[in-house]
């Protein structure tokens, strides 16, 4: 019979250590758990799926260097002590910087946890993406100094739509071997992309209320608008028609939307279509013709450039190399 402290070090070790590995324990009336690690080039994955019974479980999670950590809680509720008890809200989202990771993460009793921690070290993916052409002003801004403590625990987000689907494929990856390596890294660093444009936007948002062309209802409403583009965007869509179901006029649309989200409304919609094309591509193996005609292209070129513009290749290319993996 296994105790709640034997699993509390066992986990505890698992993080400590942070190998590759995969623990499976179940122990009638305490808990049911499995923690997964994985290690890939430029990041380590864990895992977590945990449901208790009769008690709760304290996890010592130690680890001496630092880390930047992408947390996703993707179901069910846990407490993290990071000084203080911080509780991430189901379906949301953090990132943090530890010059020294010290934390415990409680799960209640009669709970059921869901997450997915992503760790790496900040200076080889900061590298990373200076290189992919973001811009050094953009890293630094958001973290602010970097032998300082950096957490948006308390200010998590939702789980966008994307960011769903990005998390799907990283967990059911269809690739082996060193191609699904790339694969998963490379769907790491759009995760990571768009929490920093996430959390960005945030700050902005803060200095955008000064803006004297935007009231704090204003942006409140674009806001709203984001989030209907995020549900609507396979929609016949036009600045006109947004302006009526918002009482916003063009102008306040157009600018605050632009200095919210560092685009336009427009190339806002055709990025989340791109998106969603990609994932009907990849997850439901469905035909390049199909797809454009269900995203409104009467043409497959068109359909075609707009996919390679977004992206960087065809979606003729994305399925052969599928087919080939």
């Amino acid at each position: 019979m296994v105790t709640t402290e034997e699993i509390e070090h066992t986990l505890g070790e698992v993080y400590r250590l942070a190998k590759a590995t995969s623990v499976h324990i179940e122990q009638p009336d305490l808990a049911r758990i499995r923690v997964g690690v994985e290690e890939l080039s430029g990041a380590k994955l864990f895992h977590n799926q945990i449901t208790t019974e009769n008690g709760r479980l304290i996890v010592p999670a130690r680890r001496p260097e630092s880390a930047m950590i992408m947390y996703f809680q993707l179901g069910g509720k846990c407490t993290f002590n990071l000084n203080h008890q911080y509780k991430v809200p189901e379906r949301h989202h953090c990132l943090c910087y530890l010059p020294v990771f010290q934390s415990d993460f409680i799960v209640g009793e009669h709970k059921s946890f869901h997450g997915l921690s992503i760790q790496f070290k900040p200076d080889e993916v900061a590298a990373q993406l200076l290189e992919e052409g973001m811009s050094d002003d953009d890293w630094l801004r958001l973290l602010g100094d970097s032998d300082q403590p950096f957490s948006t625990v308390r200010e998590s987000r939702p789980i966008s739509l994307n960011m769903q689907s990005t998390v799907h494929q990283l967990l059911n990856c269809p690739y082996k071997g060193k191609f699904g390596q790339t694969y998963k890294d490379a769907l790491i660093r759009l995760m990571l992309v768009e929490q920093l444009i996430v959390f960005r936007q945030d700050r902005q948002a803060m200095a955008v209320v000064t803006d004297t062309k935007l009231s704090r209802r204003d942006i409140d409403t674009l806001q709203a608008v984001k989030t209907y583009l995020d549900q609507h965007y396979l929609d016949e869509l036009s600045l006109e028609k947004i302006v009526k179901l918002f009482g916003l006029n063009t102008f306040k649309l157009k600018y605050g939307f632009r200095k919210l989200f560092d685009t336009s409304v427009m190339r806002y919609i055709d990025d989340q279509k791109m998106a969603y094309a990609r994932r009907l591509l990849l997850d439901e193996k469905q035909e390049v013709w199909t797809v454009a005609d269900q995203l409104g292209y009467n043409h497959y070129t068109n359909f075609s450039t707009a996919f390679k513009r977004r992206f960087g290749y065809s979606p003729a290319q994305l399925k052969e190399q599928a087919v080939v993996s």
